[in-house]
């Protein structure tokens, strides 16, 4: 499950029902940017690579959010503490610092926009009928779920 997946689910389990009602939420991808940081996973039992990391922004997004029923902060302690739950596992999450937006509607509504700076790992399998030359042997893709969202999740490249 990638994170942004994640993420997205621990909002909508967590998050009082009435929140989502009659309104625009979103939760997608941008600044996609992707670094290059080929090393060795694992040499046994079969040889795995590490090829790249993909950072990306996972915005999400609330059109009118409901600041006078519910507290914005509400989001953001759900998302800090989201971060938390990963913190303890993996250093990926050490220092991640989301964005905020919040700007008033109406006297009842609010867009409320948290950002949050993540990143997945590309790996590469060696498999003698891999599609990816490396080094001298081949290779396939690792698994990876990076693009399975659920449908409200969006990609954004910019």
């Amino acid at each position: 499950m990638s994170l942004i997946y994640e993420l997205t689910t621990f909002l909508k389990e967590n998050l009082p029902t009435p929140i989502f009602r009659g309104q625009k939420f979103s939760s997608f991808m941008d600044n996609l940017e992707i670094d290059r940081c080929f090393s060795l996973i694992t040499a046994s039992p079969v040889r795995q690579l590490r090829c790249a990391k993909l950072k990306y922004d996972a915005v999400i997004t609330f059109d009118e959010f409901p600041y006078r029923t519910y507290d914005p902060a509400l989001v953001f302690a759900l998302v800090m503490a989201w971060l938390e739950s990963k913190n303890s596992n993996d250093e990926r999450f050490d220092g991640i610092n989301p964005d905020i937006d919040v700007s008033e509607n109406d006297e009842q509504t609010a867009y409320l926009m948290i950002s949050v700076p993540l990143f997945e790992e590309i790996t590469l399998i060696e498999n003698e009928n891999g599609s990816i030359p490396h080094n001298g042997r081949r290779y396939q893709l690792g698994a990876t779920d990076i693009w399975s969202h659920p449908s409200e999740v969006n990609i954004n490249a910019d």
